[in-house]
Order: C-alpha cells, then structure tokens, then sequence
C-alpha cells in the first residue's frame, strides 16, 4: 500500500509536497476504511482518495509526476540520454535537483525508496527498509553521485550479507552505474534479487491510468474469464446504458482492410513476431489514430483479430450487435473503467492512479463507481484507489472521511500546494460540497471582471449588473 509520496521542484510542485494515504485514528466516521497498522503500529491507512483543484491547478501533474518516477525505475535510461525530468520554470527552482520519495508497503516490509535528480544525472538515491515485526528501519543502500559524474554507493547489512565477495560484485556494479541511470534499476538488471520486491511494487503494484487512457487487456479480458465478463456485464446493465452483454468476435486478419496505411516494414515486423510465436499466442498493435487490435495467432497458424462487440435488444427483443465505436463516449469510458472494479475485487494488492474518474460520466454513475470501489475491496484488503475529479457530489462525507479528501491549488507564482480537508476544523454533519463551492477550502477558480473580455455589448449598466451578480455566486 502507498504510504505516501514526495515531491519537489516537480512540474507545477516548486516546494517539497507530501501527499499522504495515512489514515486519521482519532476520526471515527467509516472508521471501516481503515486498514488499520498497515503501515507501523498506530498507523493506519486509507483504501481511497479523491483530489480536488480547479483546471490547471496540477491535479493532473501530481499523477504525471507519479508515472515519470514510475517509468524511470521500471525502465531505466539508455545510453547517455537525458533524464526527461520537467522541473518547475518559473523560477530559477529549474537549476536544482528534483525530488522523488516513495514510502510504501509491500508483502508486509515498509520501504522508503527515493532520489533527487536533474537532466543529466542522479546526485542522489536511497533505500531503507523495516523489516516485518520490526520497528526500526534498515539500510538498503545510500547512492551519492558528485559533479564529476563519480558514483559511490553504501550497503547495509540486508544488502550486502556477509559475505565481502558480494560486497565486490555490488561495487562493480555501482562503477558501471551510469550517472543518469537509477542504482536501483541497474541492480536489478545485475541480477541482485534483493531489491526485487522494490522494483516489483513499481512494476505491478503501482498503476497509472491518465485521462484519455483506455484499458488494455479489455479484449483479452473477455476471452480469458468468463467471471470478468459478467463482472462488465453485469455493470453495464446496472448503470443503463442499454447494453445487454458483451463479447468478442474473432475475424480473419487482413493489413489492407484493417490497416491499410501502416508502413510496410510495421507489417513485416509485426508478422515476424507473430511467426516466432507459439499457438494461441497474443500481440496487441495499435494504430496512429489510437485504435487498439488484439491479434492472435491460431492452432492452424493463421492470424485473426478479436474485436469487442456489445449487444442490445431491439424492439423485436432481439439481440443485435454494435461496434465499440457506435457506443457514446460515456459509455466507452465507462467500459473502460469497470476492469478498475474487477481489479480491486480481485487483487489484494494494487495502488491505482486514475486522472480524471468523471471524465463524461453522469455524476450519479461516478458517485456509484466511487461506492463500488469501496464495497469491492476483499477482506484485508491492500489495494487503493486515488483519483483526481471535478464532480462535487463526491464532496459528501457520507461517502468519504476528511482525510479521503484532497484539494491542490496553485498560486499566483504558477506554485502548486497540496492539502488534505483532514486539516480543516468542520462539524461532522458539515455540507462540504457547499463550502468547497463558497471558497471556504480553496482550490476553486477566480474569475476576474467579466467587462475586461470585451465581448459586452450590452449597456454599462446591465454589464454592471451581470458582474455583479457573478461576484455573489
């Protein structure tokens, strides 16, 4: 489970930023939330998240932010490239180092992995670990590299072992740390299985879903697990969108008539891949507009494409099918989020990012999303779910506790700040969604003179009047 993560000198993020999923003990309001000492005796932490700022506030470059440090771990740097780090412009921040730090749990050990960096080179990277049952925290290892590029790095106990020939293969391969590439990320690929776990909680623990994203094992899903269809199913038909079931249909492939314009060299690779691979094997391509293709190679050897499919009654009650495409975008989006719910039912533990949950969503449907994100959570469950949103009807502490509530709002030097409603004094039966709108938490928009625009070509007075009447909603 994340604990949480710090920024600095990120994006919109100038000052060093705490984002944080420690619950509130002393909050007893669906104190059933709680994972209760997950992170440390008396440390609680929360399965849910919901940010809240106005447009360009940087609710969307905490997340980017998040995927950066993410990408940068998982896959590390080649050659001598520039770390694709965007510091904070406006100001001379951009010529100090960012900060990254992670404090998360992972298969019951507490880690506090980070790094500080800049375009060109890592100047500093850390990793401590407490061990389960245990209330101190160890060394994993300290990484210092200097302005001259010279990179040394110090073990503890639970890296090195005890025996000094380890030691020596751990310093070759600090030596052959390139400055711009992460200690972490080249250890694992020397084969040092000991800092696995970290990697592999950034790997398949840590899940970043922008905005526009669509879901890739939709398809594969499908075909694979009759219990994930019926979930989708089921929900589709729950929130009445007109959609009686779902599936796949599997058509002969053909470049021409599927993708015409791709170039000719695509086509060669893509059918090379596929020659080398075994019967029933999967490759997911997609196309310049966006478009995904879930190709799969039969037992005779021949390429088809499985394409989705809904279905609808007609008046007859006859079911008929539609293209994905003939769906409206809410409905596409919203198909593309149920997995998120199969997920969290299914995966005892998952850390999700989703920018942007009521993205064409009606705000009944995201609030019901909201809910059955927290009923499918399994028993002792590690899996979270944060999401950046506009939709106030979630400001409702029926459905959410203070600290589950999360506001960023950036100033007038372009800084962003964030906070949680934890640190508001409010009384329980508080109409939240009111005060957020009144300004009373911030991270709301200002808007200035409406006359300044010089779009009015009204009367002065009836202008006045317009302004004013904005200025008291």
């Amino acid at each position: 489970m994340l604990v949480q993560v710090t920024l600095e000198n990120v994006l919109s993020f100038k000052e060093e930023t705490t984002f944080s999923m420690v619950g509130v003990n002393s909050d007893l309001n669906h104190f059933n939330h709680l994972a209760v000492n997950q992170a440390g005796k008396g440390r609680s932490l929360l399965p849910i998240s919901a940010i809240y700022g106005a447009n360009a506030s940087g609710k969307s470059n905490l997340i980017k932010a998040i995927n950066f440090a993410k990408d940068l771990i998982v896959d590390g740097t080649r050659g001598i490239q520039a770390i694709p780090i965007s510091a904070f412009k406006l100001s001379d921040a951009h010529k100090k180092p960012s900060k990254f730090q992670f404090i998360f749990t992972y298969q019951e050990n507490l880690y506090s992995y980070g790094f500080k960096l800049n375009r060109n080179q890592i100047f500093e990277e850390w990793l401590y670990v407490t061990p389960k049952g245990k209330k101190r925290e160890v060394l994993g290892f300290e990484r210092i590299t200097n302005e001259n590029k010279i990179t040394d790095v110090k073990y503890g106990v639970t890296l090195k072992g005890k025996n000094p020939k380890y030691k020596q293969f751990l310093d070759f391969i600090a030596q052959g740390t390139r400055p711009n590439q992460l200690f972490l990320t080249e250890a694992l690929d020397r084969n040092v299985q000991t800092i696995k776990p970290v990697i592999d909680w950034f790997r398949n623990v840590l899940t970043i879903i922008p905005a526009e994203s669509s879901y890739q094992g939709l398809e594969l899903g499908i075909l694979s697990s009759q219990e994930f269809t019926n979930f989708l199913r089921d929900f589709l038909k729950f929130a009445d969108t007109g959609i009686d079931s779902i599936g796949t249909e599997e058509i002969e492939f053909n470049f021409d008539s599927i993708l015409p314009d791709i170039p000719e060299n695509m086509r060669e690779e893509i059918l090379q891949e596929m020659i080398k691979s075994g019967e029933n094997s999967v490759s997911m391509i997609e196309s310049h507009l966006g478009k995904r293709y879930l190709l799969i190679k039969t037992e005779a050897g021949q390429l088809s494409l499985i394409q989705l499919r809904t279905q609808h009654r007609d008046d007859q009650g006859v079911l008929i099918d539609f293209f994905m495409e003939e769906e409206s975008e809410g409905t596409q989006r919203l198909i593309n989020l149920i997995p998120i719910l199969f997920i969290l039912q299914e995966n005892p533990e998952k850390v999700i990012f989703l920018d942007e949950l009521d993205r064409r969503l009606h705000p009944l449907l995201s609030r019901k999303f909201v809910e059955m994100a927290l009923q499918c959570r399994i028993s002792n469950s590690q899996s979270q779910l944060i999401f950046t949103t506009h939709d106030t009807n979630l400001l409702d502490l029926e459905l959410l506790r203070k600290d589950e509530i999360w506001f960023v709002e950036k100033n007038q030097q372009g800084v962003s700040h964030l906070y949680s409603l934890a640190e508001f004094k409010i009384n329980p039966d508080a109409k939240i969604e009111k005060g957020y709108f009144n300004g009373r938490f911030g991270a709301i928009p200002f808007f200035g003179d409406l006359r300044n625009l010089g779009w009015l070509n009204c009367q002065p007075d009836l202008a006045e009047k317009i302004n004013i009447n904005n200025e008291k909603d």
